[in-house]
């Protein structure tokens, strides 16, 4: 390539082989942390709607605890620094298998 040559870059239509390992391992994380944010509050708020007080309360919300928490606080709180810590390391495996391998594959 040309140093003054441009590049495009597309995120929905990458057009090189390493910028469509980069993307996927965008999309997997992306989707991890969709489930991460918004999946689990949903099974939280879904499990509570059943409730007749309309309270919410539901199987999350009773008397249950975890390491001394309420368990739908321990869920939402603690859970996502977890989350995040294995987002990260989903994100380091991918990269590696994917990415590196790829571009050691070239050489």
């Amino acid at each position: 390539m040309e140093p003054n040559e441009r590049v495009h870059v597309n995120f929905f239509a990458p057009s090189t082989e390493s910028m469509k390992a980069e993307v996927s391992v965008v999309r997997i994380v992306l989707a991890v942390w969709a489930f991460l944010s918004f999946g689990i509050p949903a099974v939280i708020w879904l499990a509570g709607l059943g409730d007749p007080s309309g309270l919410g309360q539901s199987f999350f919300t009773d008397d249950r605890s975890m390491l001394g928490f309420p368990l739908h606080y321990w869920l939402l709180a603690q859970g996502s620094t977890i989350g995040f810590v294995i987002l990260c390391k989903i994100y380091c495996t991918l990269w590696d298998n994917l990415v590196v391998h790829l571009q050691n594959k070239r050489r």
